[in-house]
């Protein structure tokens, strides 16, 4: 077999090497194209790569024509790179295709002047770069998601807060109850008993006021006179001590609150309280000797008007 004779005119042989490229790239799309129809349109009857065999190619050589196909169509710009650069350019994110790179030499390329192994290197950084951007997005969806639910939580609680009517019982045991009744009505008995000395008090002080006025604008008394002036102003001092003794008591009336303090109380608070009610007993004794001794009373008056 005869080689054909090669021209010498460097023009010449640029032309045929274009031509050629251009006929190896356009052959690219057109194969692409041929087998995407086959397979769109199941002219193999399911037999896909059984037929695939028959045309002298695999799976994975024709994925890569139709990817090309699909991607580039017959753009005349591809024409010049071999297959598995078009199929890893294909491949790459249609944003990426034109723009300029660093390879690993130092060198700016953009993917279509890029060797197979640039191109593979290209590939897996766009990768890296992508499962990193991946990994930031997700995190930022769920820092969203958690702020979300936080907000959506702090809502939920503060509806609660202003949904909800809180009430407060009050829990008293039942003989402090009954203990707090009981004084109640002791207390009630008192007062009535004081309102009642209250108004006899005031009478008598009426009284005392009358006859002393009486006393006073007659002039010269009689010794019967005397004496009867004498036990008002008895009566009088005695009934400042009635109110005396009532306002004392009055403040010091005993709640089962106060018998709960004492009882509660430290020794030296007791025995300080203890000593008080030692001396108001021994005037009590004394108020009820002087009460129940008439003799008393008459030598005082006596000895006073003579």
């Amino acid at each position: 077999m005869n080689e054909l004779e090669l021209s010498n005119n460097l023009t010449t042989i640029e032309t045929e090497i274009k031509s050629y490229q251009n006929i190896a790239g356009q052959s690219i799309f057109e194969i692409g194209r041929r087998l995407k129809h086959v397979k769109e349109n199941n002219l193999a009857h399911g037999e896909w790569s059984n037929w695939l065999k028959s045309v002298n190619l695999n799976r994975t050589q024709a994925t890569k024509f139709i990817k090309v196909s699909e991607e580039f169509s017959d753009d005349s710009t591809w024409n010049h790179i071999g297959l598995s650069a078009m199929y890893m350019i294909a491949t790459l994110p249609e944003e990426d295709r034109n723009v300029e790179y660093k390879t690993s030499s130092g060198e700016v390329k953009k993917p279509i002047d890029m060797t197979n192994r640039e191109l593979e290197d290209l590939k897996r950084k766009l990768k890296q770069r992508d499962e990193q951007n991946a990994q930031l997005q997700a995190q930022v969806k769920q820092a969203q998601r958690s702020e979300e639910l936080a907000i959506k939580q702090l809502e939920d609680e503060q509806s609660k807060l202003v949904e909800t009517k809180i009430e407060y019982k009050e829990i008293i045991p039942d003989d402090i109850k009954k203990q707090m009744k009981d004084n109640e009505k002791k207390l009630e008995a008192y007062e009535q008993e004081k309102k009642d000395k209250d108004a006899q008090i005031k009478r008598l002080r009426e009284k005392i006021r009358n006859d002393k006025q009486k006393f006073e604008t007659s002039g010269t008394l009689t010794d019967d006179e005397k004496i009867a002036s004498l036990r008002l102003r008895a009566e009088t001092n005695l009934l400042e001590i009635c109110e005396d003794t009532n306002e004392f008591l009055d403040k010091v009336s005993h709640t089962a609150f106060r018998e709960a303090a004492v009882a509660k109380s430290s020794d030296r608070t007791k025995n300080l309280l203890f000593d008080s009610v030692e001396n108001l007993e021994a005037w009590c004794k004394q108020m009820r000797q002087i009460l129940n001794s008439s003799e008393i009373i008459e030598e005082a008056i006596y000895s006073e008007q003579y």
